[in-house]
């Protein structure tokens, strides 16, 4: 039977990773309380790193992995809601200690000071690639009538549509799309009309100008006002139909954003699969490649079948786009590093069911004794400081770089 994605609260997911911490460091010669306690924050700290990727590729979040740990993954206590399993220390045959623990984590919280983070400063995350819906209305008042009703304008709307397309967005209007969609762009203009009689012709000229505006954005998820502007623009300027009037409105409301901006408040990136892994028939190799998963940044968790033949395990990946694209870059790339060499590809594949294949030149039994000597495949996947700041072992550094 499939197993159930754990639950947890809004604004919330649980996460699933492997602490590490390496028993020779000086620091904890002779004080077995302080390696536990070392290892069990690194657990926590973990946690944390796997949940931006939510919301940050995986290749933005090593690039900047230094200062995120000083800013953010230092106070994971900040961002983990409650502790659900904690597995106790082990001793693995690699040399480093081991605490695996599996908690609900504050993804939100975390998105809004990632955001803070990036403002302040001036670091510019990729964000991960999400498919957000957004909903516009834009609606225009008589500003010489102020308590008319206002009325839905059809020209602004589009020319806002046109704009949020251009950043890959679908978009909707009215009530309808408004309930449906992850934003809600909510626009009003004042419109006046000018006349001026020329004396020399005696016709009568009339033009049409923008005496304020106001634009807000709602997070549909949360019903959090993103975004609010009111404005009472300067040296605007005039246009003769209000048709063009309409036009620039829209043009200057879809000024306010871009496509940075709708990803950054983007709800959760992450996508359920199915590995089913084909060409293994020692259950021991089964187990080591599921330990392997709870390594790795791109696994928010994964359970195995019970009973399934081949061993299948069900996963929650962070990140959008192909699965089978995740899968390559995110596990198999750093599981075939550990190993030395490509012993393990992707093969068919049927919607969120992907079967991994084993290559025949990679024995079981080579694939065992790597598995069980070399260090977890999340590390081969590491900044160069998470690696130092972990392994003090010269002998099982050395392992990485190979």
């Amino acid at each position: 039977m499939p197993q159930k994605a754990p639950s947890s609260p809004p604004g919330a997911v649980v996460v699933t990773a492997l602490g590490l911490a390496d028993p020779t460091d000086a620091r904890y010669k002779g004080n077995q309380g302080a390696l536990q306690s070392a290892v069990r924050a690194d657990s926590r700290s973990q946690l944390v790193e796997k949940a931006l990727g939510l919301y940050v590729q995986q290749a933005s979040l090593s690039k900047h992995y230094d200062k995120l740990r000083e800013t953010l993954l230092s106070r994971s206590g900040d961002y983990i809601a409650s502790v659900m399993q904690e597995s106790a220390p082990q001793l693995g045959t690699d040399g480093l200690m081991y605490v695996t623990t599996q908690a609900v984590v504050k993804s939100k919280a975390l998105q809004k000071s990632l955001n803070e983070m990036s403002r302040d400063e001036r670091i510019d995350f990729i964000r991960n690639s999400g498919d957000p819906k957004i909903s516009v209305q834009v609606a225009t008042r008589d500003a010489d009538r102020p308590d008319g009703p206002a009325q839905p304008s059809q020209i602004a709307e589009n020319m806002l549509k046109e704009r949020i397309k251009t950043f890959g967005f679908r978009t909707w209007s009215g009530d309808a799309g408004a309930k449906k969609s992850d934003f809600e762009v909510v626009g009003e203009a004042r419109v006046k009309k000018l006349s001026a009689r020329l004396q020399a012709s005696g016709l009568t000229i009339t033009k049409f100008t923008l005496t304020s505006w106001t634009v807000k954005c709602i997070d549909r998820e949360s019903g959090e006002e993103i975004y609010f502007n009111n404005t009472l623009p300067k040296g605007v300027g005039s246009w003769a139909t209000e048709e063009e009037a309409l036009r620039a409105i829209g043009n200057k409301i879809a000024d306010e954003f871009s496509r940075e901006f709708f990803l950054q408040h983007l709800g959760v990136s992450s996508q359920k699969v199915v590995l089913k892994l084909s060409g293994v028939s020692d259950p021991r190799t089964a187990d080591l490649f599921g330990r392997e998963l709870i390594s790795l940044g791109t696994v928010l968790w994964s359970a195995a079948r019970s009973g399934a033949s081949p061993r299948t395990f069900d996963a929650q990946l962070a990140g959008g786009g192909a699965p089978q694209d995740l899968i390559a870059e995110g596990i198999l790339k750093p599981i075939n590093a550990k190993l030395g060499k490509s012993c393990f590809g992707i093969g068919a594949s049927v919607g969120e069911e992907v079967t991994i294949t084993r290559n025949p030149a990679c024995t079981e039994a080579s694939v065992v004794q790597r598995l069980e000597s070399a260090p977890p495949a999340g590390l081969y996947e590491a900044p160069p400081s998470r690696q130092r700041s972990v392994v003090k072992n010269p002998e099982t550094l050395k392992k990485l770089t190979i």
